[in-house]
């Protein structure tokens, strides 16, 4: 389990938030069920190392002290994709908590290979289980979809682990390739078009003869 040091901010407001952005630190808050609030700070680059990843839960260092922890929500700048803040939520292995995980598909679907195009369609579920039986990700098997074929939520199963995301929602699904119709141009159009220029060509040309001299 990856071990994340925090450290007690003593001043909030952006004012704050931006220094601390630019040394290189995210501000955040670390909170459980029935407390106040803590307002932390965390190395920008050990945060990214820990989102990057697909671990759920982490052990949080705060006063020296290490926390049972999963990284709640991580709000992103828009333009630069780097960490403004985050969430930190305190759990107990013995309560069920809900969180999303990744969904992953795998193998080749047969519409694939007859020329079908793949889509998956949802990337995550949010699923409730206790924290030790919370999955990575969730492995979708999608080889045997044929094109026109889809796969649904209630098609999932995962052991100790509910999913709460509507079971009629698609994961993913095989369409038929696309196919570019070219305009037809109808041989007798072709044809009608080609005597009318070979006539005013033969017209132009009469025109522009000399007259023969008289004898």
């Amino acid at each position: 389990m990856p071990e994340l040091k925090l450290e007690k901010r003593q001043d909030t407001g952006k004012k704050i938030a931006k220094q601390l952005r630019r040394e290189g630190k995210v501000p955040g808050v670390y909170y459980t069920h029935g407390k106040d609030p803590i307002p932390v700070k965390v190395e920008a680059k050990e945060l990214k190392a820990i989102i990057s990843t697909e671990v759920k839960i982490i052990d949080l260092n705060l006063d020296n002290k290490n926390y049972k922890s999963v990284v709640r929500e991580v709000q992103f700048d828009p333009v630069l994709g780097v960490p403004l803040h985050v969430d930190f939520m305190g759990i107990t292995l013995d309560e069920k908590i809900n969180m999303t995980v990744p969904i992953h598909l795998t193998g080749t679907p047969i519409g694939v290979k007859e020329g079908g195009i793949l889509q998956q369609l949802l990337r995550e579920l949010e699923v409730e289980a206790l924290p030790m039986d919370l999955p990575e990700h969730v492995d979708v098997d999608v080889s045997e979809l044929n094109i026109g074929d889809s796969i649904h939520i209630e098609e999932i199963k995962i052991a100790k682990v509910d999913i709460l995301t509507d079971v009629e929602r698609s994961v993913a699904t095989v369409s038929a390739p696309t196919v570019i119709v070219e305009p037809v141009v109808e041989e007798e159009e072709l044809l009608e078009g080609e005597e009318v220029e070979g006539e005013e060509g033969e017209e132009t040309s009469e025109e522009g003869q000399e007259p023969e001299p008289e004898k």
